[in-house]
């Protein structure tokens, strides 16, 4: 039982993650899935392949509110970037301060005319990211949460412990499949370990526990037949690069993958100058291959959850990009700016208008202003941090002797700057404070 290029799997987990992030996450998902298996059960039907549909159908249904607003700023960003293209044109090959901050104002300036937050997109990709994780370990460990199919493993283990030199057998086996023999101590462990097991694994421990393969192999087939999924496939396995049905899973992976991508960016033209464009354009293309590479290496039961996630994605994604069609760019926009708003309001500032400027004791101010007298303030603060920070490195010799300053006290400083420079400013506002103090 290997998988990844032969890389041994039975040492990654116990049968259930007991990390301290995923590992709620993963229980919680996992007892969804039991439930969901039991209902199939219920009705004569105990398949972990629909289980596993009907699992990925629910999760995209919860995350919805994460899709809409993922899609939404998607949308959002598809608005925004014609003007953005223009702007980086603008100051296309200009790498000095002052374009480089002109560029930076303008750009915010176009951000606050849409009420857009160019980091607001990583918001559901941070959620969803441990929820993936843990729905992984799920899938790799299905014995840890599934009841129904751990006590087939259950059975089958005890059958081996009654067994004479039960752990030296076991031993033996894993030598056989080029493995690493699992802890025989733990329960858990050599569940893990069977899971992986394919039919000529299995053929290998029918010789290895021949005494007691008759009232083994009820389980196994049983394993089987919960994990059978269409034309055979054994969910349990990995595709391989054999020429079998499972290589629908890893076809099917790609298909759905890229159809969920296309479906995604809602046809965006990418400029052809615009680099980051092009990558995220080269992206989309590579990513559904790795997704069937994956699939193939990894337990089919994986390409399935992966088959049935990127339909369900790409279904939710048409009906939204369908809502926001009919809602129309202007709708959008006001509705971006409002949420904005709220959060401005909350911070104490003023309300940002559908051109990007506001209201500050009774004068219209631009985000353009905003930026540049924040740019002005930061830098302005900065200068006289490291004014004070070299003053200290060079005022020790030509202070008096018993330590007291007398007058201005930066007479006594060394340092000096280019006339007209921030820092120079930041010394003159250092000798008014001075003078006013006296």
């Amino acid at each position: 039982m290997t998988c990844l290029g032969g890389t041994p799997l039975n040492f990654l987990l116990l049968t259930q993650d007991t990390g301290a992030i995923l590992g709620p996450i993963a229980k919680l998902l996992g007892f969804l899935l039991n439930a969901l298996f039991n209902m199939l059960n219920a009705v004569g039907i105990p398949n972990i392949g629909l289980a596993i549909i009907l699992f990925t159908v629910f999760v995209n249904i919860l995350m919805i509110p994460l899709t809409y607003s993922s899609q939404k700023n998607m949308k959002l960003n598809s608005v925004i970037q014609p003007e953005m293209q223009k702007i980086t044109a603008k100051y296309k090959g200009k790498r000095d301060q002052a374009s480089l901050e002109k560029q930076q104002q303008e750009q915010q300036l176009l951000y606050a005319r849409y009420g857009y937050n160019p980091t607001s997109g990583c918001l559901p990709l941070l959620i969803q990211m441990p929820i993936l994780f843990a729905l992984y370990r799920v899938l790799y460990r299905i014995p840890g949460y599934v009841t129904l199919i751990k006590e087939q493993f259950t059975s089958i283990v005890t059958l081996m412990q009654s067994q004479t030199g039960y752990e030296s057998t076991v031993a033996k086996l894993a030598e056989t499949l080029g493995d690493t023999a699992p802890d025989t101590s733990s329960v858990n462990a050599v569940i893990d370990w069977l899971y992986g097991f394919n039919s000529s694994d299995w053929s290998a421990f029918q010789s290895a526990f021949s005494g007691i393969w008759d009232q083994v192999s009820p389980f196994v087939d049983k394993v089987a037949s919960y994990n059978s999924f269409l034309f055979g496939i054994n969910l349990a396995e990995a595709p391989g690069f054999r020429l079998t049905p499972a290589l629908i899973i890893p076809v099917l992976a790609w298909l759905s993958q890229y159809l969920s991508i296309k479906v995604s960016s809602n046809n965006q033209n990418t400029d052809p100058a615009d680099t980051t464009a092009q990558t995220m354009k080269t992206m989309n293309l590579t990513m559904p291959l790795m997704s069937a590479f994956f699939c193939i290496s990894l337990p089919a039961g994986l390409g399935v959850y992966w088959v049935a996630s990127a339909v369900a994605r790409t279904i939710v994604m048409v009906i939204l990009n369908k809502h926001f069609d009919n809602v129309g760019e202007e709708q959008i926009i006001a509705d971006s700016i409002a949420k904005q708003n709220v959060k401005r309001k909350k911070q104490g500032l003023p309300e940002i208008n559908p051109d990007g400027t506001y209201v500050h004791s009774g004068k219209k101010i631009d985000a353009k202003t905003e930026s540049a007298n924040k740019g002005m303030m930061s830098r302005m603060m900065n200068a006289q941090a490291q004014a004070q920070e070299a003053d200290k490195a060079s005022h020790t010799k030509n202070m008096p002797a018993n330590g007291k300053y007398t007058g201005d006290s930066s007479k006594y400083y060394e340092k000096t700057y280019q006339k007209g420079s921030i820092a120079d400013k930041a010394r003159a506002v250092q000798k008014y404070n001075n003078k006013d103090k006296k």
